[in-house]
């Protein structure tokens, strides 16, 4: 699966990516030193896993540990990423 960064807030180290024509989007903590930019594509087998995940950032070339909070649809990204 794949899904494009579309919200980020720093301060707290959360990030929202929408999943690739599901309508939703994953909500999680980054948990590492290589930091998404908006419109990263990231990839994992299933962004319905909760808990501790390793993505791939096609973007950027690497690997990110992050922490999954949530899967939620868009009208609450910006309440999951404490925004």
């Amino acid at each position: 699966m794949k899904a494009i960064i579309q919200v980020i807030n720093r301060n707290r180290g959360m990030y929202a990516a929408e999943i690739e024509g599901q309508g939703e989007y994953v909500i999680f903590e980054l948990l590492d030193t290589d930091e998404p930019e908006i419109d990263d594509v990231i990839s994992h087998p299933d962004f319905y896993s909760m808990g501790g995940e390793t993505f791939k950032n096609i973007t950027q070339q690497c690997e990110i540990e992050a922490y999954v909070q949530n899967v939620c649809g868009p009208n609450l990204v910006r309440q999951q990423c404490m925004l």
